[in-house]
Parts: structure tokens; sequence; C-alpha cells
């Protein structure tokens, strides 16, 4: 077995998605911008953020906690959103090759968005966001998301 192949195989995949998460694209009316061009000659563009509901997770916590995550985020259309790769060096020095051994572990997907995190000013997981057209509304702590929902006055429908 080539596992030189399958780890490439691997990076390329997560570059990929590295390479996807990284664009916000949408329409909403629901932006942030960071940057203050007040004294520069180049325009800033606002970022628009998709509407929806955002998962915000880390790999520091547990797989259970992660995979329960994951499986309600499924039920109502959330993006589970983490911050970047996976920081310990488990002898090696592929990160990308970490992380998606990571994910296989905790058997879940994710998107990795580190802009998302800075433009909804996320500082500590777990943390759910809603984004809609009028704005947005977030909540941290270890909490379900169908409960999350409820407190931020949220009627979402779960998805069969």
């Amino acid at each position: 077995m080539n596992t030189q192949g399958y780890i490439l195989k691997g990076a390329q995949d997560m570059l990929k998605i590295l390479a996807v998460a990284l664009l916000i694209t949408g329409s909403s009316t629901a932006s942030a911008t960071g940057l203050d061009n007040s004294s520069s000659s180049f325009p800033v563009q606002e970022a628009q953020i998709e509407p929806g509901i955002y998962v915000f997770v880390s790999f520091s916590m547990n797989d259970t906690s992660l995979r329960s995550y994951f499986k309600e985020a499924s039920k109502y259309k959330a993006r589970l959103i983490m911050n970047g790769l996976v920081k310990e060096n488990n002898g090696s020095n592929n990160r990308f090759a970490n992380t998606k051994a990571k994910m296989e572990k905790a058997k879940i997907n994710v998107e990795i968005n580190p802009n998302l995190f800075e433009l909804l000013n996320i500082k500590e997981v777990p943390a759910i966001a809603v984004v809609t057209r009028a704005g947005i509304k977030k909540i941290s702590g270890h909490i379900e998301i169908r409960k999350a929902l409820e407190m931020m006055g949220e009627d979402r429908e779960v998805r069969s």
C-alpha cells in the first residue's frame, strides 16, 4: 500500500476544503469589515456572510461533543466551523494529515474558516451564530443547537 499517495491525497483534499472555506459569499446584508480604509488609498471590500446557522467548534473538544454537534447541525442545515488545523503533533509534521485523521476518528466533517471566527468575533467555543438579513445573533457555551435557537427566538424547522 502506498501511504505517501494517501497522505498526499488527504493533504490535497484539505487544501481544497481550505480554499473553499476561505471564500465567504452570499447576498446578505449582514456584513463585517475589520479594516479602516480612512488612511489608505485601497478600497476595502465589505465581507458578506451567507445567512444561516453556524456552529463554531474546536478539536480541543472531545470527540463525543464534536459528533453530537455534527449530528444536530445536519438536522438544522447548520455549518460546523473550525478556526484551523489540528495543532497537536503526533510524530508527524503534516498538520493536514493530522486534521484529516482527527476528523475521521471523530466521524465528523467540518469547514475550516478562520475568517468567520474573526468576522463574527467568536472568542470561545462551542458557539452558535444565526446570520439573517436582519443581523447576527450568537450564543456561547455547551448547549444543544435546538435550545440555542429557542433562546435566540429563532424558529427553525428540523430537516428530515
